[in-house]
């Protein structure tokens, strides 16, 4: 008899910082997924396209609260705290078990790019994959090209490991791709500095 691992995603948790709250997306997000989905200068940095319409942010939000039903990782969505307003999200894109490895990523809304808000969030999701999914290694990816996310990948404590050379085919285009990573052991270092 197979016996299911509890779900760590069900309930879907809630992640606190300073100044943003990690929760579910909502019904209510629509027109602020629409917002950030569509802009051109965040969708050229990610593998989707730019929403067009709603509609394809309503499929997105479907596609996240099936996700929630099943208790599977699915995308947090991130709210700031003074402005109660979900600014983008944040998540962990794959999960390798038997490696211990996760993939992090986000998308955030222009109007609070500078900020310091996606380290900010990610120093929540990486205390999560190693207390709570007990991780050895979370990794993110980015475009080469991307400086602005180069940097905040710098900011979240993470090491530059290599490029991926034409890594991916994104909207016809080949991609270099740059991977970082930190280890559990690093992130215990930093978390006592802070």
């Amino acid at each position: 008899m197979l016996r299911r691992t509890p779900s760590l995603f069900k309930p879907f948790p809630i992640l606190e910082t300073e100044r943003l709250i990690l929760r579910r997306l909502q019904q209510t997000d629509l027109r602020d997924v629409f917002e950030y989905a569509s802009n051109e200068n965040i969708s050229r940095q990610v593998l989707w396209d730019a929403h067009q319409s709603l509609r394809e942010s309503q499929r997105f939000l479907d596609y996240t609260f099936e996700r929630y039903r099943r208790g599977e990782m699915a995308p947090f969505a991130i709210e700031h705290k003074t402005d109660r307003k979900m600014i983008g999200t944040i998540d962990f894109a794959w999960w390798e078990r038997g490696n211990g490895t996760v993939e992090i990523g986000f998308a955030l809304s222009e109007k609070y790019w500078g900020l310091g808000l996606i380290p900010e969030a990610a120093r929540a999701m990486h205390q999560f994959a190693f207390e709570k999914m007990g991780v050895t290694r979370i990794e993110a990816r980015c475009f080469a090209e991307n400086s602005q996310s180069i940097r905040v990948l710098e900011k979240m404590g993470m090491t530059y490991e290599g490029t991926l050379r034409q890594r991916l085919l994104v909207k016809g285009e080949r991609r270099n791709v740059h991977m970082y990573s930190i280890l559990h052991q690093e992130w215990k270092q930093q978390e006592q500095i802070y």
